[in-house]
Order: C-alpha cells, then sequence, then structure tokens
C-alpha cells in the first residue's frame, strides 16, 4: 500500500471515528468490528478503515494494515465462494484480538451477512411457490396411482 492510501485511509478513518463507531469493546485486548451496510465491493477498504479507527489506539498502523488485508484475502475468497455479486448489500463482523508479544491481530467469529432487495425476495418466493406447486401436482398424481392399484388390488 502507498502513504497516499495510507493517509487518505486515516484521514476517512478519523471521520468515521467521528461519525459512525462501529466497534465494540469485548474486553482486554478483543474487539468486534462491523463495517455496517455496505455494498460488497467496497467491504475491504471499509473493513480496513473501521479496523484503522478501532484499533489505532493500541495497535501500530503497519500491523493493523498487515493483518486486515491478510484477512480481505480469506473474506474476498468466501464471498466469491457464496456467489455474493459485487453490488449486493452486506455486512461484515468479525472478533479482532492483538496479540502484542505475538505483534499480530488474531480474527475470530467472521461473519458474512448478505441482505436481499424486495425484488430478490420476491424473484425468489415465486421460485419457491413454483416449486411448491409442481410438488403438490406430483404428490396428487402419486396418490391418484396408489388408489388406482389399492383398488385394483381389492385393499
Amino acid at each position: 500500500m502507498s502513504t497516499e492510501e495510507v493517509n487518505r485511509d486515516m484521514e476517512r478513518a478519523e471521520e468515521y471515528e467521528q461519525l459512525t463507531p462501529r466497534t465494540t469493546a469485548l474486553g482486554g485486548n478483543k474487539f468486534e468490528i462491523s463495517t455496517g451496510l455496505i455494498i460488497a465491493a467496497r467491504y475491504a477498504d471499509k473493513l480496513r478503515r473501521v479496523s484503522l479507527v478501532s484499533l489505532s489506539k493500541m495497535v501500530p498502523k503497519d500491523i493493523i494494515i498487515r493483518d486486515v488485508s491478510e484477512l480481505n484475502k480469506k473474506l474476498y475468497d468466501e464471498i466469491i465462494n457464496r456467489k455474493i455479486d459485487k453490488l449486493s448489500v452486506i455486512r461484515i463482523t468479525v472478533t479482532a484480538h492483538y496479540d502484542a508479544d505475538k505483534k499480530k491481530i488474531f480474527f475470530d467469529d467472521v461473519k458474512i451477512q448478505r441482505y436481499y432487495t424486495e425484488d430478490e425476495c420476491k424473484r425468489q418466493y415465486e421460485e419457491i411457490a413454483k416449486e411448491n406447486e409442481k410438488l403438490k401436482s406430483e404428490i396428487s398424481t402419486i396418490r391418484q396411482k396408489l388408489q388406482e392399484l389399492l383398488a385394483v388390488n381389492n385393499f
């Protein structure tokens, strides 16, 4: 990362600190960090900035940038595997623990929540309703055949 990018992130991080705190202290050197609702394409910048805001008082900035970059690579793979579109709305929450002896931030309990638009929900509902009707029809056909078999065999 260039110095210009780090400075830009720090300026934005300071803005975020004033406007939207997205960190919860869990005790010790442990925090829950949240990106808030964002489009998937912007998760890396937002997570880095929120981490800089929440951790910069106790963790050196170069460690934050290094460790969040590693986390962002793993998140990218997960987002791709889950087939989340870059314009989808998501929220990422993660628990961060800083180990001063190892000079490393450990991330646990990573959650990616995807939010659906009303149109996406309607489309999924319609697909499920069609599948449901198809299954009802198949069940009806099977019941009819079963009754015919029972009638032929005098049960």
